[in-house]
């Protein structure tokens, strides 16, 4: 049918697509005049054409949400291979394309996003709730062991060790669980006389909690691959 320019098999020319396929819809470019493209959808790869006159450029399904991502809060197609380009979607058919991508590869590009920060963050607060000795003459105090510091560091540690090698769905629910724990740890903090500009983060926790807990509910019993 078309010849893959991303590295992948090419398409035989013979073969009818299955009924039904491809879907065509018209797309356009962000931040460039306005040309004819079109986005169309079979089986197993979408195609992108920039006119009836030149080649379309070929993604596997397999590499959506790797090398070209639906941003489906700016309803954005961003493609960084087998071109680097981006595409406005309209509703409709941003949901058609999300639906041809599939709940399983959507969870996990989102789930791996949510964890690629974990680790680092994770050791961080461990050691940060063990306890450290003051130095009087340099006018350093002591630090007390934070038991439940370190509870939400551990935490962190078993959730990433989760995601990396039996991602879940539940995952988007215990970490929402985290950021809530970790938003009112905070919380108690300012209302003891800490800083209120830790307010803006206790608001973001809140702001991942709601998004986590949305994630989990639209991806429940979706079976998942290993992220990583």
């Amino acid at each position: 049918m078309f010849s893959c320019v991303n590295g992948a098999e090419t398409f035989d020319a013979a073969k009818e697509p299955p009924a039904g396929f491809p879907t065509v819809v018209p797309i356009e470019e962000v931040g460039k005049p306005s040309r004819p493209w079109k986005l169309m959808l079979y089986p197993a790869h979408l195609a992108l054409e920039p006119a009836p006159d030149i080649p379309p450029y070929l993604i596997l399904r397999e590499h959506m949400m790797k090398s070209a991502t639906v941003i489906e809060g700016m309803r954005v197609l961003a493609v960084s291979k087998p071109i680097k380009a981006s595409f406005k979607l309209t509703p409709a058919t941003a949901a058609l394309l999300t639906d041809w991508i599939g709940k399983p590869a959507l969870a996990a590009c989102y789930l791996r996003r949510r964890y690629a920060w974990v680790l680092p963050v994770a050791v961080i607060w461990v050691f940060g709730s063990l306890p450290m000795k003051g130095d009087p003459d340099a006018g350093t105090d002591s630090i007390p062991f934070d038991p439940f510091g370190l509870v939400l560091g551990l935490i962190l540690v078993a959730s990433w060790a989760w995601a990396k090698w039996r991602p879940h769905p539940t995952l988007f629910l215990v970490d929402s669980t985290w950021f809530l724990l970790m938003g009112g740890y905070l919380l108690k903090d300012v209302a003891g006389g800490r800083n209120k500009a830790w307010l803006a983060l206790v608001v973001l926790l809140l702001w991942m909690a709601v998004t986590g807990v949305k994630h989990f509910v639209r991806f429940r019993g979706t079976p998942m691959a290993r992220t990583a």
